[in-house]
């Protein structure tokens, strides 16, 4: 595990976000922008490759702009998060991903899940180690959080939390 969190810390240090490991017992992992966004993911190793939920909480998020929040391959600095698990969450029944907003248009009114004050927010999503054909015990995967399709090419919101997948 000591060097899956080496190469974690390395990951996350290369692409510019600042990681705080969990602390002792607590399998959690916050990663901080120099923008002042925080995203904490539990857990985020040692997940069920046939499935798991992990709790997903973030701060300082713009409340009028809206996100998406999903397991994707992890991307390189300025690419978007892309494949990511869940799709378009259009009936509110995935738990693979979340899209919240506080403004959205009127057809995602029932859809989004508004921000809390600070720009925070907390979810809970379902994600397995395939993402259609990509293997995430063999590729770097991630919770990502990026611009909702309002505003896609958006790289501001882009924040990475890389997960491991037991064997």
């Amino acid at each position: 595990m000591a060097g899956t969190s080496a190469v974690s810390l390395g990951l996350i240090a290369s692409i510019g976000w600042a990681a705080t490991p969990a602390l002792a017992g607590a399998p959690a992992e916050t990663v901080k922008t120099p923008t002042g966004l925080a995203l904490t993911v539990t857990p985020t190793a040692g997940l069920d490759p046939a499935g798991a939920t992990v709790t997903v909480t973030g701060r300082g998020y713009d409340r009028t702009v809206g996100i998406y929040v999903a397991l994707c391959v992890t991307p390189k600095p300025g690419t978007p998060p892309s494949p990511c698990g869940g799709g378009v969450n259009m009936t509110a029944a995935s738990p693979a991903s979340a899209w919240i907003s506080s403004n959205p248009p009127p057809y995602g009114q029932k859809l989004a899940i508004p921000f809390s004050k600070g720009g925070r927010f907390k979810v809970r999503i379902s994600v397995s180690s395939m993402i259609g054909s990509v293997d995430c015990r063999t590729v770097s995967c991630s919770i990502v959080t990026r611009a909702d399709h309002l505003r896609s090419g958006d790289r501001r919101f882009d924040v990475a939390v890389p997960v491991t997948f037991r064997q």
